[in-house]
């Protein structure tokens, strides 16, 4: 009985903790960005690979400790209409965090 009790809180602790960051592709995001319009833009190209990476390099480390529901709404915003943005994500991912602090310290006033 302990054995089973056990099996199903390490599976519940790792299932929080292994959250794995979403495998977008970059390279048909950045290619969508710099073709934007019909002309193609190596400079913009560039741009978009380098905040695509920084902005994966931020989120990384701390993708496991967001809440799940963050999670999943700012993956499916970082989606939308795209093969996907860690750039929105990440956008998506701050304005949750601020929004909810935000809400913690609301007062109504009368």
């Amino acid at each position: 009985m302990k054995s089973i009790i056990l099996f199903f809180a390490l599976a519940a602790f790792s299932s929080t903790v292994m959250a794995d960051m979403p495998d977008f592709d970059v390279k048909a995001h950045c290619n969508e960005v710099a073709n934007f319009g019909g002309s193609s833009s190596q400079m913009i190209l560039s741009g978009c690979y380098h905040q695509e990476q920084a902005s994966y390099n931020a989120l990384k480390p701390i993708w496991d400790r967001l809440p799940a529901a963050v999670r999943k709404h700012c993956n499916e915003v970082a989606k939308f209409g795209s093969p996907g943005s860690y750039l929105i994500l990440s956008g998506c991912v701050q304005q949750e965090s601020t929004a909810s602090k935000a809400n913690d310290n609301f007062v109504f006033r009368r």
